[in-house]
């Protein structure tokens, strides 16, 4: 009996263990080279909602410089469906156009918006805000699904 609880035990270590390492491995594989989601992979290629870039600021202000924001799929109606992911590049004056200094992602899962930004450390972003932060600036753009450009 001492031998077979000592069995199960080192099972559900070794059965432990590897379920962490595979969510870690999950981890990595979910985020790309540069340290973007996996998710933004080709968003250039993606329709822009934006008509040209956008260089006014505000109100509200979070991200200020030459903006351009892409979506991964097109609204149905009013809404954007589950899955959609939305990028939104910000560049200073003088930032070479493949690498934003800033950007700021928006995903939709079960009728939520998951927001995240961020910023570009030397040759990889880290992120910069997320959550709530996030959210409560994009509550005031509600009408529109929470994201303010509205084409």
């Amino acid at each position: 009996m001492h031998h077979r609880v000592v069995r199960l035990r080192i099972v559900g270590v070794v059965a432990g263990a590897a379920a962490a390492a595979s969510v870690a491995v999950v981890a990595l594989a979910s985020t790309s080279a540069a340290g973007l989601p996996a998710s933004t992979e080709g968003y250039r290629d993606w329709p822009r909602i934006n008509e040209k870039p956008v260089t006014r600021c505000g109100p509200p202000c979070a991200h200020s410089g030459v903006k351009n924001v892409y979506a991964s799929r097109r609204k149905v109606g009013a809404r954007y469906p589950n899955g959609t992911v939305i990028v939104k590049t910000v560049a200073q004056s003088g930032d070479r156009a493949s690498r934003p200094n800033q950007v700021a992602v928006m995903r939709k899962a079960n009728d939520r918006w998951r927001y995240v930004e961020y910023v570009l450390s030397g040759s990889r972003y880290t992120v910069l805000a997320q959550g709530q932060l996030c959210q409560s600036c994009h509550a005031r753009a509600r009408a529109n699904d929470y994201v303010f450009t509205t084409r």
